[in-house]
């Protein structure tokens, strides 16, 4: 028996063997890696998805903030208009309130020493009508203050140079009503605005 020919047969199928368990081994290793491969570009792919998907969703939420944002926004400019509508046309009916009460003041304007002056002048009716119309004024006086207190409520100023409301002067009155005068045409040309432009 030749032991080289046998030793040799051995080495080459031990060789042989190993040559074939290597490409088993290889093949076996290279389909684990193209299935690896294969699994990381699907969760690659599945993650990208996902991401892709998270920000669709992060860019809807985005969006539909921004427009409740707008809508808000219209909703507050309109309530602003409509409470600024609603307080113009407050202060116009106050001015027109506050605008008769200051021509009839000036109307019935009559002093104390003016009644004091005509006592044994006139006759006592004449007087007395002096008293009434006094008193009228007096009322009214107080009556133009609250006027004027409301319309400063609502942001409106009125210059004026009556000092002491007891007894004013007759021109100042006048002058308080030219200025409540002009006020009132231009709230009412307010008025007619935000009602034309509602």
């Amino acid at each position: 028996m030749d032991w080289a020919a046998l030793l040799g047969g051995a080495l080459f199928g031990f060789l042989g063997g190993m040559v074939a368990a290597w490409r088993i081994a290889s093949v076996e290793a290279a389909k684990a890696w193209a299935g690896d491969l294969r699994h990381r570009f699907k969760v690659k792919q599945a993650d990208r998805e996902k991401t892709q998907q998270l920000r669709h969703a992060r860019l809807d939420d985005n969006h539909q903030a921004e427009l409740q944002r707008s809508e808000d926004e219209r909703k507050q400019a309109e309530k602003a208009r409509e409470n600024e509508r609603r307080r113009i046309k407050r202060a116009h009916a106050e001015l027109k309130k506050a605008l008769q009460t200051a021509n009839e003041s000036v109307g019935t304007y009559t002093t104390a020493l003016f009644i004091n002056l005509l006592k044994g002048e006139v006759p006592p009716e004449t007087i007395l009508e002096e008293i009434n119309k006094l008193d009228r004024h007096r009322l009214l006086l107080k009556e133009l203050q609250g006027h004027l207190e409301r319309l400063s409520g609502l942001g409106i100023s009125i210059n004026h140079r009556i000092k002491d409301w007891r007894d004013p002067l007759r021109e100042d009155l006048r002058e308080l009503a030219k200025a409540i005068t002009s006020k009132t045409e231009e709230y009412a040309k307010l008025l007619s605005q935000h009602q034309g432009g509602s």
